[in-house]
């Protein structure tokens, strides 16, 4: 196929989802964020007479005046604090398991699962571990990435050794942590979770591709029967190949859902550098200005990834880029550097939907009967239908308008103050976790909306806005009253490429990633309630400016984030305290747990926010103990399967490498904290 060609198939798929998404965004989840920004005000208005509490400071929550505390009882580190065990994934998703009263833990830095006493909360101590290689038998199992159990058979999902290869769901009984069985899986099982009932084994597959993306397996969902205890040998496999262009459902695919990915891309040889902004290339023939490539760095790139570039001009070999050649990043003169070395990869690919959808988590209906799993870089739902085995739907989640109140966020890490305003932007929500729970016999769903952009040698999708070409004139990047090439403001948010619809350089529609929230659907994938901007308002109004933090041990990044996702919600857990329902959000980068209220599911209510990160101690030693870093998984003990008699959370850290487990304390005479507005800030 000529490049020309490639690149029109590449970008009128890029067009289905832009154009698509801009739609769904437009309609009713404007009007619902709309209505919710309203009760927000309401809500404060009515809050703001009372005296407001001290929320907690850095180092863990204060005696607020709220009907639910967090407090720590105890603390298990799967690493030491050195460099080489931080940020090193030693614990990543946990389960417990109610008959042994055993913490399971996900250490992917060990290639095991680490099996915690969980008998006595307050002392956790270490009982033993999962065998993935069971004595040295399963040599070719890469590292574990999920954990659950059910009626004490404990599910592992662990990937291959080689990422692209299908990988597997290992069975243990967690009574004496006994090896059962291995089941084989998709490509990259990035997370397991049984059904209520305990009958079925659901596995995402997430299937990402290699790193230059000459390999892109196909996204799916592993299905494993269990009866009686035991499970089958062979997993049923859903796969997404029937909405691939041509097959029978093609046409069923919402227009809004990402397809983007670069397989079958073009890598082109590099002979020499130029000029800053220009290479020369083996085969330039097809190129044109406004095309987009992604270029891997050099060797010698002091702190190298891959980036996106915009193709300025092409003559003869020479192609010139909108922008130099990043010289840390990209490419960096010098007696080691050698540009023949680095790689540049065209976006004119096509993966096919079923090698670009990718399965990242999974909620069941509570009678274990459908599936809900998030799409994540696809910003999409899948809805299978547990009973036949099919893919029943995939909705597009659309996008979050930052221009309406109550949607607003800080876009910039250069401005050195708080500034959450109203910006003319899009987020795409893009969750990672779900869960769901049931009121009055309706099921609803609930996502912790993170984001996430692809960053791979063979494409990189990730820009600020000010990287783009707006169009050479003074004015051309002033948009609906913001500059998008300011660095101190819109310009500094990071974006995607895909934007750029017909490659003139002009973005046709201005997304960004995450929508910096959680959010409430119902069984349908239709948008009930979104938090809006409590996230950054809650964590702003407790540490000024710096909010936004990175999970960096020995950087206090304030404001770091605000550029890219903020404090990015992903862990998440839901659970039944009394009469009320919860739900538990853990901010990746930021820290700590933000609780609410969503009982009744149009009209949640703020609680609490805990976090016993000390930011006034960050950026000490190692050695240095400062609490926990970058929540990744959540797990929920409700009080009549608790050790203690009391409701629990237990989170996983990645970053930190730490399990920590939380009393969940009710106190019904008490209003929660009233939750801060706008107007507590300060730049």
């Amino acid at each position: 196929m000529p490049l020309s060609t490639r690149f029109q198939v590449f970008f009128v798929a890029a067009a289905v989802f832009l154009f698509g998404c801009r739609d769904s965004s437009s309609g009713s989840v404007s009007r619902v964020a709309e209505d919710n920004a309203a009760k927000a005000r309401a809500a404060d208005d009515t809050a703001a007479s009372s005296p407001e509490t001290a929320a907690g400071d850095a180092a863990g929550p204060a005696a607020e005046d709220a009907a639910v505390h967090l407090v720590q009882l105890g603390r298990f580190h799967h690493t030491d604090q050195s460099p080489s065990g931080w940020d090193a994934s030693a614990a990543e998703i946990v389960a417990y398991d109610a008959g042994t009263e055993q913490i399971f833990t996900v250490n992917g830095m060990a290639k095991t699962v680490d099996v915690l006493d969980g008998s006595d909360m307050s002392a956790l101590r270490k009982a033993g571990v999962l065998d993935l290689q069971n004595g040295g038998e399963f040599l070719d199992a890469g590292p574990p990435n999920s954990v659950a159990v059910s009626n004490g058979l404990v599910a592992v999902a662990v990937e291959n050794a080689d990422k692209q290869n299908p990988g597997w769901v290992y069975f243990f009984q967690a009574q004496d942590r006994s090896f059962v069985k291995r089941v084989v899986a998709g490509a990259l099982p990035d997370m397991v979770t049984f059904t209520p009932d305990g009958r079925k084994a659901l596995v995402a597959n997430e299937g990402e591709p290699n790193a230059d993306y000459s390999i892109d397996p196909e996204g799916s969902l592993s299905i494993i029967a269990i009866v009686d205890g035991v499970p089958a040998d062979e997993a049923a496999l859903v796969s997404f190949a029937a909405f691939n262009a041509g097959a029978p459902r093609a046409a069923e695919l919402p227009a809004g859902v990402r397809i983007f990915g670069n397989y079958g891309r073009t890598q082109l040889s590099v002979s020499a550098r130029i000029n800053e902004a220009t290479i020369a290339v083996s085969d330039s023939a097809g190129i044109e200005a406004g095309h987009w490539v992604t270029i891997a760095p050099d060797q010698a790139a002091e702190d190298g990834e891959p980036l996106a570039y915009q193709v300025a001009a092409v003559a003869g070999p020479h192609v010139t880029f909108t922008k130099p050649l990043d010289s840390e990043a990209t490419y960096t003169p010098g007696d080691s550097a050698d540009i023949t070395k680095v790689k540049v990869f065209l976006h004119d690919g096509r993966s096919s939907v079923s090698q670009d959808l990718e399965p990242e988590y999974i909620a069941v209906s509570p009678e274990s009967t459908t599936a809900f799993v998030t799409l994540q870089e696809n910003n999409a739902l899948a809805i299978i239908d547990l009973e036949s085995n099919d893919v029943t739907s995939i909705v597009c989640f659309g996008a979050k308008d930052h221009s309406l109140p109550g949607n607003e966020l800080d876009v910039s890490d250069s401005d050195g103050m708080v500034n959450i305003r109203n910006w003319p932007v899009q987020g795409l929500y893009m969750p990672d976790t779900i869960a769901s729970y049931t009121v009055d016999g309706e099921v609803f769903l609930v996502t912790a909306n993170e984001g996430d952009s692809r960053a791979y040698e063979g494409l990189s999708e990730e820009i600020a806005f000010r990287d783009n070409d707006w169009g050479g004139t003074d004015t051309a990047a002033m948009i609906d009253g913001a500059d998008f090439s300011d660095k101190n403001g819109i310009g500094d948010l990071l974006t995607t490429v895909t934007n750029d619809v017909d490659r003139d350089g002009v973005f046709d529609t201005r997304y960004s990633f995450g929508a910096r929230s959680f959010s409430l659907w119902n069984a349908r994938g239709e948008l009930v309630w979104d938090s809006g901007h409590d996230v950054a308002v809650v964590t702003a109004a407790r540490y000024g400016l710096r909010f936004n933090n990175d999970n960096k041990k020995t950087e206090n990044d304030k404001d770091g984030r605000s550029d890219a996702k903020g404090c990015e919600p992903e862990a998440l857990a839901v659970g039944n305290i009394g009469q009320k329902t919860y739900a538990f959000v853990g901010l990746e980068r930021m820290g700590g747990i933000m609780v609410y209220d969503i009982t009744t599911p149009d009209s949640p209510r703020y609680v609490t926010y805990t976090n016993n990160r000390d930011i006034d101690r960050q950026a000490a030693d190692f050695g240095d103990i400062d609490g926990d870093y970058g929540p990744e998984g959540i797990a929920f003990v409700s009080a009549d399967v608790s050790p203690n008699g009391s409701p629990l959370l237990i989170v996983a850290h990645e970053v930190s490498g730490t399990t920590t487990v939380y009393r969940v304390d009710i106190d019904e005479s008490k209003p929660a904290s009233r939750k801060p507005g706008l107007e507590d800030l300060s730049p």
